[in-house]
C-alpha cells in the first residue's frame, strides 16, 4: 500500500550536531518526472536513509515536478524541491522536519480554549483497596457537573479541573465497589492514588421485580425515554485509535472532538463531529506493510452507544434469538445493579453478539455493557471489519470485543466511554510466517453541554465514517498536554514524551537551512 503522508513523527530525543551535518552533506542522485513533492521526499528517504515529517497541507495543490539531480548534497536538493522561504528544515538524527518559520518562534497560546482546559491537572491511579490491583476504566467525575474522564486499562487517569470546581466533590466509581469521594480543595498533591472498597450487598437489599432477566432487559429499553436526555447535547470527547503489528505500534492518533449528539428520542437523527485538535504518530518503517484498512474509528464509537443504536440483544425483533441469565447483583455509584449475561441460542445461521449488561435495579437504566462475538465463529465475520483488502493477503479476526458505559448527571445518563478492541491474524502469500495485527478505537466524554446546544455546520464537520488515520490534521504544540485525556499505555506515553521534547527543539529553531 502506498505510504500515507506523515505528521510529526519524531522518534529520537537527542540533538546531535555531527549526525545532522553528516545527513545534510550526504550526496544523492534523483531522477523523477511529473512527480509530487511527497513522492520525491519518499524517494529521498530511501536514498539517504532518513525520514521526513511535515504537514500535508504545506504542499497541497502543488504542480508536478521534474527532477534530475546528480551527486548533490541533500541540503541543496531540499532547497531545489522546496524553495519556499517561509519553510525551514529541522534535523534530529535521521529525521528531517519541514516546518513553517513561524512555528519555530515563541507563539503565545491561542485564545481559543475549550472550557475544560483549566488551572490544575490531576493525575493518578485507581486501585482495589485489598488486592492493590489497578481498576481499568473506572469512572472519575465532578459530582453533578458535566466534567469527568475514565481510567485507562492500567487504572491510570488524567483530569483537568478548573478553578470553578475547586469546592466541588470528585467521585470515583467502579462496578462492584463503593464510591470514593474527595473534595477537590482537600487535594494537597496533583498526583494521587485512589483505593476503592469492594461492595457486597444481600438480595434482601434489592428490589427483585421479576426473576425473568428478559423482562428486565425489555423494561430497561422501555425506560430509555425516562433515563436518557430527550434533547440534543454537545459532547467534548477525547478520542484515540491505534494499529499494532506484532505488538509494535504502527499508527497512534488522538484527538479532542466536539460532537453534536441528537436526542435519544430520535433514533434516526444523524450526529455531527468536529475535530477540535488532533495529533498522530506513524512508524514510517512499517506503514508499507499494511495491505488493508480496518473498520471502526469515530463511527464505531458512536455506534457503540447501544441505548441510541439498539443492537440485536436489546431489540424486541431479535431478543428471541438470545438466552438471558441474571448472574449477579452488584453495586455501581453506590447503587445496586443487575448483571445480566446474554448469548445467542444454539445452531443459529448467523454469528451474534454475547456479553453482559449492567442495569440499575431502581430505575432500570442501562449503565454499562460488555460484549463481543463468539470466538469460534469469528472467521465468518472477516468481511465486516476490513474496508480494503488485498488478493495477496488473508486476514482472519481472532478477537472482537466492545464496551460502553454511561454516567449519571442529575438523574439523566450520558454517554461516558466507548471502546472497541479487535485482533487479526494476517497471512501474506509471499511470506512464510503470519503477522498479528490489533486495532482499537476509544472515546471518553470529558465535558457535556445541555444548554445552548450548537449543531455544527456541515462544512465544519467530518463524516463519522472517515478513516481518521488518513484525515489531514495540523498539530498544535501549544494545545497538547492541557486537556482531559485517557493516559495512554506506557510505550505510547514514551512516544508522546519524545514528540514533546522534539517539538521543544524545533521551537528553539535549531539546525535551520537557509
Amino acid at each position: 500500500m502506498k505510504k500515507n503522508t506523515i505528521l510529526f513523527i519524531l522518534l529520537f530525543l537527542c540533538f546531535n550536531t555531527k549526525a545532522q551535518i553528516h545527513l545534510l552533506d550526504k550526496k544523492i542522485n534523483l531522477n523523477l518526472s511529473k512527480t509530487t513533492i511527497e513522492n520525491a521526499l519518499d524517494s529521498i528517504e530511501q536514498k539517504a536513509q532518513c525520514y521526513f515529517t511535515y504537514n500535508a497541507d504545506l504542499f497541497k495543490d502543488r504542480k508536478p515536478l521534474n527532477v534530475n539531480i546528480k551527486n548533490e548534497k541533500l541540503s541543496s536538493v531540499l532547497r531545489k524541491l522546496i524553495p519556499d522561504k517561509d519553510l525551514n528544515f529541522h534535523v534530529t538524527k535521521k529525521h528531517i522536519v519541514i516546518v513553517p518559520v513561524k512555528e519555530a518562534l515563541n507563539i503565545p497560546p491561542p485564545k481559543e480554549i475549550i472550557p475544560y482546559i483549566s488551572y490544575r491537572k490531576l493525575t493518578g491511579i485507581v486501585k482495589d483497596l485489598n488486592s492493590k490491583k489497578a481498576l481499568p476504566y473506572a469512572s472519575i467525575g465532578i459530582r453533578g457537573k458535566h466534567v469527568g474522564t475514565i481510567s485507562n486499562q492500567d487504572g491510570e487517569f488524567s483530569l483537568s479541573i478548573s478553578s470553578e470546581n475547586l469546592n466541588d466533590t470528585l467521585v470515583f466509581s467502579y462496578v462492584g465497589y463503593q464510591n470514593n469521594e474527595i473534595v477537590v480543595s482537600n487535594l494537597k498533591k496533583n498526583q494521587i492514588e485512589v483505593e476503592l472498597k469492594e461492595d457486597f450487598i444481600s438480595l434482601q437489599e434489592v428490589i427483585i421485580r421479576n426473576n425473568d432477566p428478559l423482562a428486565l432487559v425489555r423494561a430497561a429499553v422501555h425506560n430509555i425515554h425516562k433515563n436518557y436526555p430527550q434533547k440534543s447535547t454537545n459532547l467534548t470527547s477525547f478520542y484515540r485509535e491505534s494499529v499494532m503489528k506484532n505488538n509494535k505500534y504502527m499508527i497512534y492518533l488522538e484527538s479532542v472532538l466536539d460532537i453534536y449528539k441528537s436526542s435519544y428520542s430520535n433514533q434516526n437523527a444523524l450526529e455531527r463531529v468536529k475535530v477540535f485538535k488532533s495529533r498522530k504518530i506513524y512508524d514510517v518503517t512499517r506503514l508499507d506493510t499494511i495491505s488493508f484498512r480496518l473498520k471502526g474509528g469515530i463511527q464505531g464509537c458512536l455506534q457503540l452507544d447501544i441505548v441510541k443504536n439498539l443492537p440485536e440483544f436489546l431489540s424486541e425483533d431479535y431478543t428471541h434469538l438470545y438466552n438471558y441469565r441474571l448472574v449477579d447483583i452488584s453495586t455501581y455509584n453506590n447503587r445496586s445493579v443487575y448483571i445480566i449475561e446474554f448469548e445467542p441460542r444454539p445452531k443459529l445461521s448467523e454469528p451474534l453478539l454475547e456479553g453482559r449488561l449492567f442495569i440499575e435495579t431502581n430505575n432500570l437504566a442501562i449503565i454499562r455493557a460488555e460484549f463481543g462475538y463468539e470466538k469460534y465463529r469469528l472467521n465468518e465475520l472477516k468481511n465486516r471489519f476490513i474496508v480494503k483488502g488485498s488478493s495477496k493477503t488473508k486476514a482472519k479476526p481472532t478477537m472482537v470485543n466492545y464496551a460502553v458505559s454511561y454516567r449519571d448527571i442529575n438523574g439523566k445518563y450520558y454517554l461516558n466511554h466507548a471502546l472497541g478492541s479487535l485482533k487479526f491474524k494476517v497471512k501474506n502469500k509471499k511470506k512464510l510466517f503470519s503477522s498479528y495485527f490489533s486495532t482499537s478505537f476509544e472515546m471518553a466524554t470529558t465535558n457535556i453541554k445541555s444548554e445552548d446546544v450548537v449543531r455544527f455546520k456541515y462544512r465544519e464537520s467530518i463524516t463519522p465514517t472517515t478513516i481518521f488515520s488518513n484525515h489531514r490534521t495540523i498539530y498544535d504544540p501549544t494545545f497538547w498536554g492541557k486537556s482531559n485525556v485517557i493516559k495512554p499505555e506506557e510505550s505510547i506515553q514514551d512516544a508522546l514524551k519524545r514528540i514533546n521534547n522534539s517539538m521543544q527543539q524545533i521551537a528553539l529553531g535549531r539546525s535551520d537551512l537557509n
